[in-house]
């Protein structure tokens, strides 16, 4: 939408530079694509006329012309070929300054003195690809300033309309909106006073509707006796600016209403309507219609079409009719102002493949209260340049009620929703300035608003809670993250809590099992468990279905180890598994106690082989840093975390165990003992995890924290440790945390070696350091700063030097 910033003053009375409401409207959600301003950077250039266009003596090409301005005449060098004697055209003087910061100086062209510049639209910054000089009207007055005959300067400024913003589709619901941001009063278009005849319109003309489903509001006017000839200048150029080209006075008065209120308009000559009759109505089969646009279309049943006695003289909301059009011999006009249904317009548009200002607007809908509004400001206008005079009435055929519902609006509501703290009072006051109707006292919980009549997005309540966003401003609406509560894993249900373990598991790439609740008698054997091992104690059915079958598991291991040997027996490279359910142990009364747990086993080649991570076995710290996972994702406090050798069912290799503060197990895991895994028939290394789920659920957590994506670069080092085999990387790394702080923010072990090249009992641990702070850059002295301090730290306390 192509809008003039001098036309848009007429009806807001704002006082703020352009480029001022321009960024308002942008803020306000309304794009601004595209801005020229006219005549800003032009000075002393007047209206001329040419006294004569003479062959340049030393050049081909050239023109030798003698230019009055009224009160001297000139000598100008011109190159243009569609100049002639007689001819009005704007000339720049010597001294005058053209866009671009151009100035006009005397100058000498082929060996003849030229005093000014016959300047073109472009070279005036009018038109962006006009040829040839400008031609101005003969009426215009030799010597007049040209911006002041221009109306000029100006501003045009192009807006992309949304679909829902229909409102917008001309000066008059643009003026409404800088109104709005600018707490102005709106000053609308009015229709004059113009002469009646005395014969109604209901006499002249006659006016049905048929296709009411489709035409909901249809109004005519008729004028006797208008004189068909050219438009005002202040009309041609008011269009002609806005890429417009000027007809005659009747049909450029319809495209001036329409840029002016968003209402389509057309002119019918009322002499071409055979039985002076309108019908709006469905296409029949069949059909024809010869178009303004010189083409004749076939019409299909579901096209709505105006039609005279006998034949469509119009496409409803897109075209008009060669068949009734206005010409140099109309004499009476009747001119249509209607409402269609957006609906019906596109679909005949799409069907046609016409596109128009007039079915663009229909396409997103029209004003219903400023149909007549525009028709009126249409007709008087008419009537004031093309003279004749306005029959009695106005033919009118609608439904009865056009008006939008009221809404309810809660003010709490919107605030809780954009995280403002906007009183009820300023709330109203933007419903208000909007247009809207507002009822019920500041203090309500809920108010009822009626939205004006050309706000069609208006329908819900959370639409009017978008428009307070708008116009208090997006950028004042706080930034804050959305609420998420704070224990994100739920222990109230053991259900949530358990669904967060699996989701763990299954990040980590885990399968999960469902092995039986029963397990032979021979279980303990197979595990190898000591004599007074717990699980040693256990339920056995009375009467068991099959003789494997005698005991209620006490753990989830045999099962996830009979599950692994089956995989791996079917020639897959690895298997990961896990396991949630009830184990059980005897309870009173020969009668079982059950509780969940968790248990997890990985075998075989690790996940993640590639390019840059070669093939490697499962080993210790893989099911360490699963075990590492679920401490982190449950954000459990206060626990401790203890090594050793551990005994049967584990062995061979470390283990390890995680207790609360009072020392209950939570987790435990490590190598399956060699010889488990020969009773279970697998022969590559396995490592288990197993949870205690009802001792997890116990353990308090930390709360969830968040912190906003860093704004400043960060700064990563590597540092290469040679550490003795006593000191653990947990160690290491709770040692530079503590001299690295604030500025620290990650410590991620990324290579392990042991090798001829260092002293015996010594490993090298390579760790790479994050360096963040959150209010500036930090410098590169800086941070060898903490570098260094880090390392004299781990020198003092556990003798660790760097590699």
């Amino acid at each position: 939408m192509l809008i003039s910033w001098n036309w848009l003053k007429k009806y807001v009375p704002v006082q703020e530079p352009v480029e001022t409401v321009l960024s308002s409207l942008v803020h306000a959600g309304v794009s601004v694509e595209k801005v020229r301003h006219l005549g800003r950077d032009i000075t002393h250039v007047v209206v001329a006329e040419l006294l004569s266009v003479e062959k340049h003596p030393q050049a081909d090409r050239l023109s030798l012309t003698r230019v009055s301005d009224g009160t001297e005449t000139y000598q100008v060098v011109c190159g243009a070929k569609n100049i002639a004697p007689g001819q009005k055209v704007p000339l720049a003087k010597v001294g005058a300054l053209l866009p671009g910061n151009f100035e006009i100086k005397a100058a000498k062209i082929r060996g003849v003195e030229s005093f000014g510049m016959l300047c073109s639209a472009k070279e005036l910054g009018l038109a962006e690809d006009a040829e040839g000089i400008l031609i101005l009207p003969p009426e215009a007055p030799v010597g007049k300033d040209f911006l002041e005959y221009g109306g000029l300067p100006d501003t045009l400024f192009e807006l992309e309309i949304t679909p829902n913003r229909a409102d917008l589709l001309s000066h008059l619901g643009v003026a409404r909106e800088v109104a709005a941001l600018f707490h102005k009063d709106v000053q609308p278009p009015k229709a004059g006073k113009a002469p009646e005849g005395a014969t109604p319109v209901s006499k002249l003309a006659r006016l049905s509707v048929e296709a009411k489903d489709l035409c909901p509001l249809y109004t005519c006017r008729v004028i006797e006796g208008v004189r068909i000839g050219p438009s005002p200048r202040w009309l041609s150029q008011t269009l002609e600016r806005l890429g417009q080209r000027s007809i005659n006075n009747i049909v450029d008065v319809t495209n001036y209403v329409l840029q002016e209120m968003g209402q389509p308009l057309h002119a019918f000559d009322l002499d071409e309507l055979h039985g002076r009759q309108i019908v709006v109505r469905r296409a029949a089969p069949g059909e024809k219609i010869p178009l303004l646009d010189d083409t004749t279309r076939d019409l299909k049943e579901n096209m709505l079409v105006i039609a005279d006695a006998d034949r469509p003289v119009a496409l409803a909301g897109i075209m008009g009719g060669g068949n009734s059009q206005v010409t140099g011999k109309t004499q009476n006009i009747l001119l249509e102002s209607a409402l269609f249904l957006p609906g019906s317009v596109r679909k005949t548009a799409r069907q046609l493949g016409i596109s128009t200002d007039s079915s663009y607007r229909f396409e997103r809908g029209v004003d219903p209260e400023g149909v007549k509004a525009a028709l009126e400001r249409a007709a008087s206008l008419i009537v004031e340049l093309a003279g004749g005079k306005m029959a009695p009435g106005i033919g009118e055929a609608s439904a009865p009620d056009l008006k939008p519902p009221p809404l309810s609006y809660r003010p709490q509501r919107a605030n809780a929703l954009l995280g403002l703290e906007s009183p009820a009072p300023a709330q109203i006051a933007i419903l208000k300035a909007l247009g809207c109707g507002v009822k019920g006292a500041a203090d309500s919980k809920t108010l009822e608003v009626q939205p004006p009549s050309y706000r069609l997005d208006l329908t819900r309540e959370i639409d009017l809670i978008e428009e307070i966003a708008r116009m208090t401003g997006y950028d004042k609406i706080p930034s804050a993250a959305p609420p998420i509560p704070s224990d994100l894993f739920q222990i109230e249900s053991g259900v949530p809590f358990e669904k967060e373990i699996r989701f763990v598991f299954h990040q980590a790439g885990l399968y999960e099992a469902v092995g039986s609740t029963f397990l032979p008698a021979d279980f303990p054997q197979k595990l190898k468990l000591a004599e007074n091992h717990p699980l040693r104690r256990f339920q056995e059915v009375t009467n068991p279905i099959a003789d494997d079958q005698r005991v209620l598991r006490p753990t989830l291991l045999p099962s996830l180890l009979a599950a692994v040997q089956l995989n791996l027996s079917h020639q897959l490279e690895s298997a990961y598994l896990y396991e949630l359910n009830k184990v059980f142990s005897p309870g009173p009364a020969d009668l079982p106690v059950e509780k969940p747990q968790a248990a997890a086993v990985l075998a075989g080649m690790a996940p993640g082989a590639g390019w840059t991570h070669p093939e490697r076995e499962v080993d210790f710290y893989d099911i360490k840093g699963l075990a590492e996972d679920l401490v982190s994702q449950a954000r459990l406090t206060g626990v401790q975390w203890e090594y050793g050798q551990g005994g049967a069912p584990y062995g061979g290799a470390p283990t390890f165990q995680v207790k609360d503060s009072q020392g209950n197990l939570l987790l435990w895991g490590g190598a399956v003992h060699p010889k488990v895994l020969k009773e279970y028939d697998i022969s590559t290394p396995c490592f288990a995890l197993e949870v205690e789920l009802s001792a997890l659920k116990k353990v308090s957590r930390r709360s969830a924290s968040y912190t906003p994506l860093p704004k400043f670069p960060g700064a990563w080092r590597d540092i290469a440790l040679v550490v003795p085999d006593g000191v653990t990387s947990a160690q290491v790394v709770a040692a530079i945390e503590e001299q690295g702080k604030p500025e620290l923010k990650k410590v991620l072990l990324f290579d392990l070696y042991r090798g001829p090249h260092l002293p015996s009992g010594f490993r090298s641990l390579a760790y790479r350091l994050q360096f963040l702070n959150e209010e500036r850059t930090l410098t590169d002295p800086e941070v060898a700063q903490k570098v260094s301090r880090i390392v004299d730290h781990l020198k003092s306390r556990y003798a660790i030097a760097l590699r």
